[in-house]
């Protein structure tokens, strides 16, 4: 029985009834940037302690650095659709089943009326047949009825009280003949349903009446202790009921602290007078959640630092109890500062956020950080790590981060908060451009063993040796960059073709690094007119290299991912679809023997368009990042690439080309446009006054043509 109810309290306790507040992780579908500083909450976060860290995180590694666990030999959680972030960037519920694989919330099943107070009417009626059963009533009639009106009392839930039928005087059940009270077995069975329904039935004085008087005359063990814990579960959702705003969204401002006050004295005297009762789990998290709903924060943190000291951090519960600590405590108004260490770290760094999310969290000052010393005084390696981010993020001062964290990158090992430190050192040599960075990230690497460690320091190393202009380094034998997708945004938005073409020959092939490389290679020769290249390194895929025969389900939207980029594109792709077109390899035969061939430009477009290169070859994937701090945003292949609605312009208005070249070349410029008006071409865009110039010219000078019958709006 004490199995059977011991998630109920897990249930209680991390049913948010608000939605958790802008501490934690951001939007769902952005992408992170590729860069190794974190000042700013975003999508994602880091394995460094950082002020842009969802706020669960960053108090998760503190925990986990209390106990020495820095996740060395866990496996990286599978990413599914969010592959983009790679094995430098994760959420909350990434780190969380990375620690935890066991406890997979995501495939658990929720409970119908999950949040409501008809949460455990399923588990309830369980509970309450079995203890039924375990009374040994002499009449199966009683025990039958008994049985039925539970089943009944469910029902409530999804029927209404016309589930019940109608109400007779004193009770909604009538029963075949008297119980004679609750002092007898029958009689208390009977008085719980009542009680119950009136519960279900959000008749909540009637309800706290018969429960009070069910814990003290009960004729039944089960009954009594069910009736005092129901005693403060009654309170407790008497103190919730009607505490929605007028838009459906939980409020705070409209609970009754005095009734939630009620219900937490309510869960303390259950514990006192059951300790291990089949409900004492559900009870401790009751009470949380009764301070909770009070805006009792003092008594939230006491409990709360209590757990944190005696919670084992390799325990699944340390992540639900983490989330609830970030929803019920971390997120909250009008606060005064922590004094538990590991609560007052989280919530500074919070505050070391340069966006400060409104008024709720105010920009921490020096002087307010000063002032908090004293709770450090135990943990001087937080205190250090907390100076030396605000330092860095909120102050901009990164020789003070040097002063602060003497060079440590030579170590065996790293804990979570020595990694931090060591890690917000080398960003700082990064900031003053000392030339002793690579260096330091190389000596760190050796003892980066915990999981999401070595990527994080990889990246920085990575980005060093771009910003140097010494890209070879992160190609060369041996080189200790080993991330995938860490090399690969190097191929695709920063290598030369003198290392894509290396790479395309000797990269690793367990990976398909040497197919993203000849894919890459393939797709920047057109794009740079390199007609000659491309057909030289499209011989090498046709002359049984390997590389030509791609599954077919690739596809470009996960191209930085996938071990075989779809290399059959460019000799088996889709040339034409009305405009009369041979294969790519024909097209690029003849822009080599002339470059401004009208019919090799419009064909060169259409197969950027038919084979969906037009965001990888001048939007998304091959654009140069905002700011030099992000991976990739340094190009070394010569030239500018020539996006196909340059083709469109200039053909538009070339005497050379025939009437029904100028008209396509009309078309597909208005048809860049479509749907939403933005430029899927490449290039600069044109106003929407330029674009109504096309498609009216096109009407008026090629009306006859197929192109200009076709096309019906400008966007």
């Amino acid at each position: 029985m004490k199995k059977a109810w011991s998630g109920l309290g897990v249930l209680f306790a991390c049913a948010a009834l608000a939605w958790p507040g802008q501490v934690a992780a951001g939007g769902a579908f952005c992408t992170p940037d590729w860069k190794p500083e974190n000042p700013d909450l975003g999508c994602s976060s880091q394995i460094a302690i950082a002020p842009g860290n969802d706020s669960r995180v960053n108090l998760f590694l503190l925990l986990q650095d209390r106990a020495g666990n820095d996740g060395a030999g866990k496996a990286y959680p599978d990413l599914g659709w969010q592959t983009f972030l790679g094995r430098n960037f994760f959420r909350w519920s990434n780190l969380e089943f990375a620690w935890y694989p066991g406890a997979d919330t995501d495939s658990a099943v929720i409970p119908d009326h999950f949040g409501t107070k008809c949460q455990t009417a399923e588990t309830g009626e369980a509970a309450y047949l079995q203890a039924l059963e375990d009374a040994g009533f002499r009449t199966k009639g009683d025990r039958s009825f008994l049985a039925q009106s539970r089943s009944a009392l469910t029902a409530v839930c999804d029927d209404g009280t016309a589930a019940l039928g109608p109400q007779t005087k004193g009770g909604f059940f009538t029963p075949p003949r008297a119980f004679g009270g609750s002092a007898t077995p029958a009689g208390a069975f009977h008085g719980y349903l009542e009680a119950s329904t009136s519960f279900y039935t959000s008749d909540w004085d009637r309800a706290d009446r018969l429960y009070r008087d069910l814990s003290e005359q009960a004729g039944n063990e089960w009954v009594r202790e069910t009736a005092l814990y129901m005693t403060a579960r009654n309170a407790l959702n008497q103190a919730i009921d009607g505490a929605n705003d007028r838009w459906g969204w939980f409020d705070l401002g409209f609970v009754s602290a005095a009734t939630a006050a009620r219900a937490e004295a309510g869960f303390k005297a259950y514990l006192a007078a059951y300790p291990d009762g089949l409900y004492a789990s559900s009870a401790a998290g009751l009470i949380r959640k009764s301070l909770w709903l009070q805006r009792d924060y003092a008594g939230l943190e006491e409990i709360y630092g209590r757990q944190l000291e005696t919670m084992k951090a390799g325990d699944a519960e340390t992540g639900a109890l983490v989330a609830e600590i970030d929803d019920k405590y971390l997120v909250r108004e009008g606060r005064d500062a922590s004094s538990n260490p590991l609560l007052l770290a989280a919530e500074l760094l919070m505050r070391m956020r340069s966006d400060g999310y409104g008024e709720r969290y105010r920009p921490l000052t020096e002087a307010e950080l000063a002032a908090s010393a004293g709770t450090f005084s135990d943990h001087p390696e937080i205190w250090t790590l907390l100076q030396a981010n605000h330092a860095f993020y909120v102050r901009g001062e990164p020789d003070e981060v040097l002063r602060l964290i003497p060079d440590g990158g030579h170590q065996e090992r790293y804990t979570a908060i020595a990694f931090s430190q060591q890690f917000l050192r080398g960003l700082a040599l990064h900031s003053l451009g000392d030339t002793g960075e690579a260096q330091f990230w190389q000596g760190m690497i050796g003892g980066a063993q915990g999981i999401w460690q070595r990527p994080a320091v990889e990246l920085a190393l990575a980005r060093s040796w771009e910003q140097a202009g010494q890209l070879d380094r992160v190609f060369a034998a041996g080189s200790p960059i080993h991330e995938p997708r860490i090399r690969r945004i190097l191929l695709g938005q920063s290598a030369g073709i003198e290392i894509l073409k290396r790479q395309s020959r000797t990269g690793d092939e367990a990976s398909g690094e040497h197919r993203f490389a000849l894919f890459t290679a393939l797709l920047k020769q057109l794009q740079h007119g390199q007609y000659a290249g491309f057909l030289e390194d499209q011989s090498f895929l046709q002359e049984g290299s390997g590389l030509g025969s791609d599954p077919a389900e690739e596809s470009l939207w996960n191209i930085y991912d996938t071990a075989f980029p779809p290399l059959q594109l460019f000799e088996g792709g889709t040339w034409s679809d009305g405009f009369n077109c041979p294969s790519i390899t024909q097209t690029a035969l003849a822009l080599q023997a002339d470059p401004q061939s009208v019919a090799g430009r419009l064909c060169l477009g259409d197969f950027y368009r038919l084979n969906g290169f037009d965001d990888f070859a001048f939007g998304i994937a091959y654009s140069q990042p905002d700011g030099p701090a992000v991976l990739g945003s340094r190009d070394f292949y010569s030239g500018d690439p020539i996006p196909r609605q340059n083709f469109y312009l200039s053909i538009m208005n070339d005497r050379d080309a025939t009437s029904d070249q100028r008209a396509y070349a009309l078309f597909r410029a208005v048809r860049c446009y479509a749907p939403a008006g933005q430029n899927s071409c490449g290039g600069e865009s044109a106003e929407k006054h330029v674009r109504a110039q096309w498609f009216r010219r096109l009407k008026r000078d090629y009306g006859g043509t197929k192109w200009a019958q076709e096309l019906k709006y400008y966007w």
